[in-house]
């Protein structure tokens, strides 16, 4: 199973914010819209950033109340990994757990395609162990 798999179930809808968005207001997104990060793009509309809930976090504890004050660019995540449709999933899995985060972008030649939660990730690899284990339970009745 690849990443293109979870994206044709889950769609490609990505929430994103520019740099001088306030930390307040990415935190009423993630909260209204119940999602773990948004994108920082640049005017470009490459992917500049990665606002997560550990990001803002971080910038409260750093700095308090004033946080909410701070903009994206101040907080952001700015060395985004990402992945390509065409990677399977157990790769992405691996690269998020080494890399202890939670969201990656999907991106081919430079363009966005979408954005890959692990939870997105674990579903579909249960999904596919459902799959082969019914397959087995198949080929043995069968045998």
């Amino acid at each position: 199973m690849f990443v293109s798999d979870i994206l044709s179930q889950k769609g490609t809808t990505i929430f994103t914010v520019v740099p001088a968005t306030s930390v307040a207001e990415i935190a009423q997104q993630l909260s209204a819209r119940r999602i773990g990060s948004v994108l920082v793009l640049d005017v470009a509309g490459s992917v500049a950033g990665i606002v997560s809930e550990r990001d803002l976090v971080r910038a409260l504890a750093r700095h308090g109340a004033k946080a909410l004050e701070l903009e994206a660019r101040q907080v952001m995540t700015r060395d985004v990994v990402t992945c390509d449709p065409d990677d399977s999933i157990d790769s992405v899995m691996q690269t998020m757990t080494e890399g202890r985060f939670r969201h990656i972008p999907v991106v081919r030649r430079g363009e966005l395609l979408g954005l890959v939660s692990i939870g997105d990730v674990v579903k579909a690899r249960l999904e596919e162990t459902r799959h082969e284990t019914e397959a087995l339970k198949a080929y043995i009745v069968a045998g």
